[in-house]
């Protein structure tokens, strides 16, 4: 991604109303989640084959194969290319900025600010908050090893801290996460006029989400709440990149 014309490379993401209306967006669908079990259940529902997993042998007693998608080879050939997308350009994109700085580009060039805080919200969101934390420690269990949908484990509410999972839980979706961070570089695109390649990662992002609701692997909570979060916390850390470049200059 080029470096743009503009000084501030964020548009309106790095308005600091943008970042709270994001932030408490976030609280309020947790609330509402909590609120109201019963859609976590039903979106599961839609993607659920009662018929398939009672002909099927469950694996070690946990779950059947009633998540038909998550049985498809073709779709679980997609995520197994989008899986890494986040990652991959991640990478790429630190590469970028090392060979920008070698090349004298500093902290006041726009697309060096850019640039790092897409970094920067990669590795807290996803990696820290997401992967280090919520999973690690919050305990859901995954829809399809959940009793309402041929497994063993009971269904918790979104945000509930429990024993029944250990680890790589299913509160929030870390791939979500991942697919949100897409979502930051479409928004950025559109930022930036560049309509069709917003279009394009934007519309993957939501995809690749989604898989995870589709598959079993996440409810839809999982997948909205990890998906918002790290939006959220790329439009505060670009408020706070854009704040502190107003002080310097």
């Amino acid at each position: 991604m080029t470096a743009p014309k503009s000084d501030n490379p964020f548009g309106r993401l790095a308005d600091p109303l943008v970042a709270t209306v994001l932030a408490a967006s976030w609280l309020l669908l947790l609330l509402r989640f909590r609120l109201a079990p019963e859609i976590d259940l039903a979106v599961a529902g839609w993607f659920f084959d009662a018929e398939a997993c009672a002909a099927s042998v469950a694996p070690n007693g946990r779950s059947c194969g009633g998540f038909l998608y998550a049985e498809s080879g073709f779709f679980g050939l997609i995520r197994e290319i989008l899986h890494p997308l986040a990652a991959i350009l991640g990478i790429v994109m630190l590469i970028v900025v090392a060979v920008d700085i070698r090349k004298g580009r500093r902290w006041r060039n726009p697309g060096i600010r850019m640039k790092v805080v897409l970094l920067a919200t990669l590795i807290l969101g996803p990696g820290l908050i997401v992967n280090g934390i919520l999973k690690a420690y919050w305990g859901r269990p995954r829809p399809r090893v959940t009793e309402d949908f041929g497994g063993t484990l009971p269904f918790v509410e979104a945000g509930s801290i429990t024993d029944y999972c250990s680890a790589n839980c299913s509160f929030v979706s870390g791939e979500a996460a991942a697919a949100g961070w897409l979502m930051c570089i479409a928004l950025l695109f559109a930022v930036h006029r560049h309509r069709w390649a917003a279009i394009v990662v934007g519309a993957v992002s939501v995809f690749m989400a989604g898989l995870r609701v589709a598959f079993g692997a996440h409810y839809l909570s999982d997948a909205v709440l990890g998906f918002l979060m790290t939006v959220a916390i790329f439009s505060i850390l670009a408020a706070i990149s854009e704040a502190r470049e107003r002080r310097r200059a």
